[in-house]
């Protein structure tokens, strides 16, 4: 009979799961003109992301600990912190799949700083806002602007740019459009009519993009939680444990291994690719 443990963990996995995928498919969603959106984004993603990393965390306690599980305080201790829980989980697959690359890249790195910060620090940023709080944080619509364009440069091609600098002269032209708007871009300054043109083409164009960047840094994990799910069931095994502590959690993270064509072009996210 399977146990709470099981059960729990098999939960855990599917909100992980739900979560990220959640996120991907509002990331490709997003619009400039419904700030919102990317709001939506941003927290499935980086709830996603913290307990996929906290169940690495878990699962390697429990191999170090002859299955004990860590207490509360123990994993309380890195708070809502993605990028130092990353930091963390990724020597675990640096001793045990050396063959992986843990380490970030740049826009990778951004991302995940950002969500982090997002997770900690300024999910209530509006709130604060509006109330004149006293917490200090940086706008996460700010750090999000600076991904896209770095995303832009890194994988919009000078072809693609040319174009767009074509289109958005014959567009501008047409349509007289050398004014200003009464919208705010992501950065919070007001945006002229070309701005906005320029705004929600890199929006639409490079979230795909970002899309690809996070499936590349999390893909590794489906890997780090299939190997430690083995080692655990050799614990058990060795103690003669028949049910087992932990379901086959990487089998719920398929998704993860979606190759990088299929990641730019996928539009809605699910448990399978």
């Amino acid at each position: 009979m399977l146990g709470d443990s099981f059960n729990q963990f098999m939960v855990e996995s599917y909100l992980v799961s739900s979560s990220i995928c959640g996120g991907l498919t509002a990331l490709r969603k997003c619009s400039p003109h419904d700030k919102g959106s990317f709001y939506s984004s941003f927290f499935q993603l980086s709830v996603g992301m913290e307990r996929l990393f906290k169940i690495v965390f878990i699962l390697n306690h429990m191999i170090e600990n002859d299955l004990e599980k860590p207490d509360f305080k123990t994993l309380k201790k890195f708070s809502h912190n993605i990028y130092e829980l990353h930091t963390h989980c990724s020597t675990y697959g640096g001793k045990l799949l050396p063959n992986f690359d843990w380490k970030l890249n740049w826009q990778q790195d951004l991302i995940l700083t950002m969500l982090s910060d997002f997770a900690d620090t300024s999910r209530y940023y509006n709130l604060d806002k509006i109330v004149k709080g006293k917490k200090q944080s940086i706008d996460p619509l700010s750090l999000w602007n600076e991904i896209i364009n770095s995303c832009f440069r890194k994988h919009i091609s000078d072809k693609r740019k040319e174009k767009l600098e074509y289109d958005l002269n014959i567009w501008a032209e047409k349509n007289k459009a050398f004014g200003y708007t009464w919208n705010k871009g992501l950065d919070g300054y007001i945006l002229s009519q070309i701005d906005e043109y320029i705004l929600t083409w890199k929006v639409r164009n490079v979230s795909p993009y970002i899309v690809m960047e996070i499936i590349d840094m999390l893909q590794p994990y489906y890997h780090l939680v299939s190997t430690l799910k083995d080692c655990v069931d050799e614990i058990e095994l060795e103690k003669g444990i028949k049910d087992p502590l932990v379901p086959y959690i990487h089998e719920i993270l398929v998704f993860l291994l979606a190759p990088k064509k299929l990641a730019l072009s996928r539009k809605r996210w699910n448990l399978r690719y």
